[in-house]
């Protein structure tokens, strides 16, 4: 730092000594006021003269911050110099499909809906952190809990503390406080999707699904027993109806009664929907609505097309006294699975509706090979009525007969309809007794007449038959979102006990859905159309990882990464066009 040469002056050795100790404890104070006085003071004249003098010196002469860039360097080299023996891997966590879904949900701005609303930073944090781990791994909110804890780095990712956790009370109040802000929440995000991926919602897309529950929900006005689409109908069950779009986002949801009737509940969906969507006046540009033959009946159709709208769907009876078109033309498209489909045009009448036969080949043999198994149960029936009137203890009372084949009647109404029975009564001494049963089919070449035929129904004319046919198989979005929100999102049993709760429950797997749906639509822009599922096990390669290690000064070094991402979730990352990385932190704990 100084070269001092010879002091001419007359000194004695401790100066020299004094002059190196006060331009040491200048180098290491500069900058520092001093509360005590001046701790040059206890020395000499010459000695303070001398290191004024000196310092002066180095100061001109930049040696000093020479001195200090060169230290700081050497310091910073060994704080990074660790010792391989020494390096730990500590706390790997989940973080790959945490991180897609808080960039979606930012997106979506569903934590700005939730500051405008009032809520505070710990709320909106607790929330984010519960919907995104219910949308990845569907626990329960127990369970939620525990993966915050052991499994996943959502709670870093949201907050920036390692530590912070949510409470558990916090945890069970998110779905509820979620589930009071329903109808603004749901208004948000239809326009926050509309303005993100320029949707005009021209197509509206009607359906029903239920939910069945686990317990007797005893105390319960919704839960009721009904037609469970999955077979269960041991168990009480939730109707969910919910309108999309032909993208798949929601429109409109509503949780009804679980005897609530297909056709019943369609007139408040359009009600509903009407609110939320203008009509135009053009009819060219009139909102569609597709939706399945259970729902649209006469009066439903009716009131569709009274609020504006046209509608498109599967008959609900099968036309038979019907001519085609003179100058209609056979169109033959193919199906998901390559199999020709032949759609013809029906004559219909004038302002009447258009009607399409489809005669599809795979439908031909699923059905005749399902009359053929009806055909062989209900002679079975027919059977065994006939051998009990010949064995002893049988039913051979002729009500009792005839009750007998009207329940095997009633069980297998769809191929019934085509036999003729005869019944023939005993003798004159027992006429209350049944002696025969004889059937046979009336026309046989009507069993199978109409089987592969159903109709599309629609009140716009002007759709030809391949528009017809492709706006038709839009109600197959509607059936993955069904899927999506059963298996991927795993909604289905519900298990709580107050109909509050399960309301809520239901809601927080729509807004988990809507997250889904978002990720999903983005990349099927690209091409990419694997489920949510698939997404979440690519992700799944990229973990949150703490390394600790011992450094050349002593030093306790952490650094806390996330992983690169491996190339399918890369390739995730960039069709998304979302960061790939959400934080990097070193942290070095000083030695004692």
């Amino acid at each position: 730092m100084l070269t001092v040469g010879f002091i001419e002056e007359p000194h004695r050795p401790e100066d020299i000594r004094d002059i190196g100790k006060c331009l040491t404890y200048l180098h290491e104070h500069q900058g520092q006021e001093e509360l005590f006085g001046n701790p040059l003071s206890r020395y000499n004249e010459f000695v303070q003269r001398k290191t004024r003098e000196f310092w002066h010196e180095m100061v001109n002469n930049g040696s000093i911050d020479a001195v200090k860039a060169s230290m700081e360097e050497s310091r910073e080299k060994a704080e990074r110099l660790v010792d391989v023996n020494t390096i730990q891997h500590t706390d790997a966590r989940e973080i790959g499909a945490e991180w897609v879904c808080l960039q979606a949900i930012r997106e979506l701005e569903i934590d700005k809906f939730l500051r405008n609303e009032g809520w505070s930073e710990i709320q909106i944090n607790t929330t984010l952190a519960h919907l995104i781990t219910r949308t990845i791994y569907s626990p329960s909110e127990l369970k939620s809990m525990r993966i915050m804890d052991e499994n996943s780095a959502v709670c870093e990712l949201i907050s920036g503390n390692q530590e912070w956790r949510p409470g558990f009370h916090s945890i069970y109040k998110v779905a509820p406080s979620l589930f009071e802000l329903k109808d603004r929440l749901e208004n948000h995000l239809c326009k926050k999707t509309d303005d993100l991926f320029n949707i005009t919602n021209r197509i509206a897309i009607f359906d029903l699904t239920n939910f069945y529950f686990e317990g007797r929900k005893e105390g319960s006005r919704k839960a009721q027993f009904g037609r469970s689409k999955e077979k269960r109908s041991d168990c009480k069950l939730l109707v969910l109806a919910l309108c999309i779009n032909r993208e798949g986002f929601i429109r409109y949801s509503s949780i009804l009664a679980g005897n609530t009737a297909d056709p019943n509940s369609l007139p408040d969906m359009v009600d509903t929907l009407n609110s939320k969507t203008r009509v135009p006046d053009d009819p060219k540009d009139k909102v569609l609505v597709c939706l399945d033959a259970g729902i649209a009946t006469e009066e439903n159709l009716l009131k569709i097309k009274e609020k504006g709208y046209n509608y498109l769907c599967v008959s609900r009876r099968r036309l038979t006294d019907y001519e085609i078109s003179p100058d209609a033309q056979t169109v033959t498209v193919l199906d998901s699975k390559q199999q020709p489909i032949k759609l013809t045009q029906v004559k219909h009448e004038e302002d009447g509706d258009y009607y399409l036969e489809i005669n599809s080949h795979a439908k031909l043999l699923k059905e005749t090979s399902m009359n053929r198994k009806f055909k062989e149960r209900f002679e079975e029936e027919l059977q065994k009525a006939k051998d009990s009137l010949t064995k002893k203890n049988g039913t051979k009372n002729y009500e009792k007969v005839i009750e007998r084949v009207g329940r095997a009647r009633q069980k297998y109404p769809s191929i019934s309809k085509y036999y003729v029975i005869d019944y023939v009564a005993d003798d004159p001494k027992n006429p209350k007794n049944m002696a025969d049963i004889q059937w046979h089919i009336a026309v046989p070449e009507n069993v199978d007449k109409q089987s592969g035929i159903y109709f599309l129904r629609t009140n716009v004319p002007t759709f030809d038959e391949k528009t017809t046919w492709d706006y038709y198989n839009l109600t197959r979005e509607i059936e993955c979102t069904n899927r999506q929100l059963k298996t991927d999102l795993n909604l289905r049993p519900v298990h709580h006990k107050k109909d509050d709760r399960s309301d809520a429950h239901l809601f927080l797997g729509l807004l988990s859905y809507w997250i889904v749906n978002t990720i999903r639509y983005k990349l099927k822009q690209t091409g990419e159309t694997c489920f949510w599922t698939e997404i979440v096990r690519r992700l799944s390669t990229q973990k949150a990882v703490t390394t600790e290690a011992t450094n050349a000064l002593g030093e306790k070094v952490y650094t806390r990464l996330c992983s690169e991402p491996n190339k399918s979730a890369d390739d995730i990352y960039e069709r998304l066009k979302y960061k790939k990385m959400p934080f990097r932190k070193i942290r070095i704990e000083k030695s004692l």
